[in-house]
This record gives structure tokens, C-alpha cells and sequence, in this order.
């Protein structure tokens, strides 16, 4: 017959206590990207967020409106931009190339510098 200290230290070894407890369960991982109710958990107002974007590319919805009014905005800003910086002699590779160009006056002057020079 075991003692009452032996038997408690039989109860605390890692291989008996086992099978008096049950392993602990953990509930299985979800993937946000496929559970929409999980993501809506992590991201407030992604739903919201989702449904706005699915109207945008549907007709005759204001955010749809609101999309084609943005674009056109942005096009005519564009050939604003493309009107005034990319033609005339003020683009940017004129003024650039215009900095390697010799100056002809500058040149005349030094020429006549050097025959008067001479000539004394």
C-alpha cells in the first residue's frame, strides 16, 4: 500500500496528468480575405467600403457620377499641363539644351577683342 505523499507525487508526474486533464482545444484559424464577418471585425467599414466601390463601376449610381467627374477633372488638368509645359520653346529639353549653346555674340566680341589686341 502506497502512502498518501506518494500517491500525490504520482498524480503531479507529466504522464499521469495527462490523462486526468483534457488538452486544451484552440478554435480553428479563419483567413479574414475568405470570412467576410471575421474581416468586418478587423476592419470596420470595410463592407461599406466594399459596396461603394462595387456601385462605382455600376451605371447610373452617384458614386459612379461622382468617379467619371473626378476623371474628367483629372484628364483636363492633364492636357492643361501637356498644353503649356510640353510645347513651345519653353519645355523642358529647350531650356536644358539651351544652356549647352554657344553664345554667337559672346563669340563676335571675343574675336574682336583679340584683333584689336593684335592690332596694338
Amino acid at each position: 500500500m502506497q502512502t498518501l505523499h506518494a500517491l500525490l507525487t504520482a498524480l503531479k508526474c507529466s504522464v499521469l496528468r495527462a490523462k486526468l486533464e483534457a488538452p486544451k482545444k484552440f478554435s480553428a484559424k479563419k483567413n479574414p480575405l475568405k470570412n467576410k464577418k471575421l474581416m468586418a471585425i478587423l476592419n470596420p467599414g470595410i463592407m461599406r467600403k466594399k459596396l461603394s466601390r462595387k456601385r462605382a463601376h455600376e451605371e447610373g449610381t452617384k458614386e459612379q457620377k461622382k468617379v467619371q467627374e473626378e476623371k474628367k477633372a483629372r484628364l483636363e488638368a492633364s492636357k492643361k499641363h501637356n498644353s503649356t509645359a510640353k510645347k513651345g520653346d519653353e519645355t523642358f529639353y529647350k531650356t536644358l539644351m539651351k544652356a549647352f549653346e554657344t553664345n554667337p555674340k559672346a563669340e563676335e566680341k571675343e574675336g574682336e577683342e583679340q584683333a584689336e589686341s593684335e592690332g596694338e
